[in-house]
């Protein structure tokens, strides 16, 4: 029996414009590139022309009171995060399924294509 094997299937991101949208919170994923380990929330764009798009944003895993993910953080829980979360950790897969707002704003990578940035 053969076994084949393809390239993986390159997959083009939605380009959403730049504005404010309803979304919910409907990913959570580790993996590892060249800024090392991150954690990507996947939103699922919801309303109008950008009804079921998803866009990503992705974050170092490391929680601090002023990190990047602590303001993730904010924005879907609505408050602060209280002390036991700051110094425990949080289990962000239980905010699967939240309703928010997200900002997009479009930029260039690296390599010069354009993304939606969250």
């Amino acid at each position: 029996m053969a076994v084949m094997v393809k390239p993986k299937e390159q997959r083009k991101a939605a380009v959403v414009p730049n504005g404010t949208y309803p979304a919910k919170l409907t990913g959570i994923r580790q993996f590892q590139n060249s800024y090392g380990a991150r954690i990507g929330f996947e939103f699922t764009l919801q309303g109008g022309d950008v009804d079921g798009l998803t866009v990503m944003r992705s974050n170092s895993p490391n929680l601090s009171a002023k990190s990047k993910l602590a303001e993730l953080l904010r924005g879907l829980l609505g408050r602060d995060l209280i002390e036991v979360e700051l110094c425990g950790g949080i289990d962000v897969e239980d905010l699967v399924g939240t309703e928010c707002k997200v900002l997009v704003l479009q930029s260039r990578g690296k390599g010069g294509q354009l993304y939606s940035n969250v």
